[in-house]
């Protein structure tokens, strides 16, 4: 008693494609999507022409400038947002940075660096 569409009713067994092959165009449109180019020329365009210029803190509203000082050369350097800093420490992301601040370390990250907000 297969009252479904064949078209919908695509795996028979529930909660299992096992056998089942997707079509070519089914394919086709799932590799689409995993590299990321679901979106037409024209969207890729816009998206791309609405970053240009807009990689520091002038554009980014939530950036905090923040002062690294490196204890080891008794020098000081200020950045625009914690993303740069963290960049320029090869850190992997700025979460490092952030959860200093927010903890109110006391001890020098990596016993070098000391992060503070400007």
């Amino acid at each position: 008693m297969d009252i479904l569409q064949p078209e919908y009713n695509i795996l028979r067994v529930a909660g299992s494609s096992f056998g089942y092959k997707h079509s070519d165009e089914a394919r086709s449109k799932m590799s689409t999507i995993k590299q990321g180019s679901n979106h037409s020329d024209e969207t890729r365009k816009k998206m791309s022409e609405a970053k240009i210029g807009n990689t520091n803190s002038k554009n980014q509203p939530n950036s905090q400038q923040i002062e690294v000082i490196d204890i080891q050369n008794n020098t000081t350097t200020s950045y625009d947002s914690m993303g740069e800093a963290a960049r320029a420490l090869n850190l992997p992301n700025f979460s490092i940075i952030r959860n200093y601040i927010l903890l109110n370390q006391q001890k020098p990250y990596k016993g070098r660096y000391s992060f503070k907000k400007k």
